[in-house]
């Protein structure tokens, strides 16, 4: 009897070691989908220009096509989009965008916000001065506001490059449990 005693206990020892590995993955999962995609080539990685660096050049600029997108991730209780689906830029040029978010779930919440531009050879010539994007953003129970993104997309875009898709993926971040003594 004591065998299936011992039995028992080690395979609940191991489920609940399993659990726990399972639990500590789903808070890994952005930070690894991130590298993963970086890795592979899917996501080019977008970090923060300071407006000191970026240098307006209008005499070898053009116009192209910029496209907004927006998503949620995990089913996030959220209404996100851009304010516009589109709208042409002129290379070498600060310009302004606006997403809207709307926290529909009745809580507090804070939103993690992933990048992404397509065409991938486009990311490299994108700067970005200020965006959402950069710090998580905490919304009280039914807040909406617009989300701003300021960049230039340098003047030496390759030719061939009329259109340029900004996206974003708005997901919850997981709430931290806390320990009480």
């Amino acid at each position: 009897m004591t065998t299936g005693r011992n039995s028992a206990t080690l395979m609940a020892l191991k489920l609940g070691g399993a659990a726990l590995l399972m639990f500590g993955f789903g808070f890994a999962l952005v930070p690894l989908y991130d590298v993963f995609c970086e890795v592979v080539g899917i996501r080019a990685p977008i970090e923060a220009t300071a407006a000191s660096d970026v240098v307006e050049s209008p005499a070898a600029s053009r116009t192209i096509t910029l496209e907004f997108l927006a998503s949620t991730g995990n089913g996030a209780p959220w209404a996100f989009a851009p304010v516009a689906d589109s709208i042409q830029i002129t290379t070498g040029m600060l310009h302004d965008a606006e997403y809207r978010a709307h926290n529909l779930s009745g809580r507090d919440l804070t939103a993690v916000i992933t990048p992404d531009v397509r065409p991938i050879e486009a990311a490299q010539y994108l700067r970005k001065v200020e965006c959402f994007c950069f710090t998580e953003q905490s919304f009280s129970a039914d807040e909406a506001r617009d989300l701003q993104v300021r960049f230039i997309i340098d003047s030496e875009l390759p030719a061939h490059i009329d259109r340029v898709t900004l996206a974003y993926t708005l997901f919850e971040k997981p709430a931290v449990a806390q320990n009480i003594n």
